[in-house]
């Protein structure tokens, strides 16, 4: 995915995170920086 390795292995509080919740966050961070990069796109399509 092109994070470091062990970029999710803790949580916010500094508990480890299992690899079944990990693979879950990364799966459902695409559709989030899907929407993010269209709306980036809308914008600097728009002309000056």
């Amino acid at each position: 995915m092109g994070l470091p390795e062990g970029w999710t292995a803790y949580g916010a509080e500094g508990e480890t995170v299992s690899s079944a919740q990990r693979y879950q966050a990364l799966g459902n961070a695409l559709p989030c920086a899907e929407y993010i990069m269209a709306g980036i796109k809308e914008v600097l399509a728009r002309p000056p």
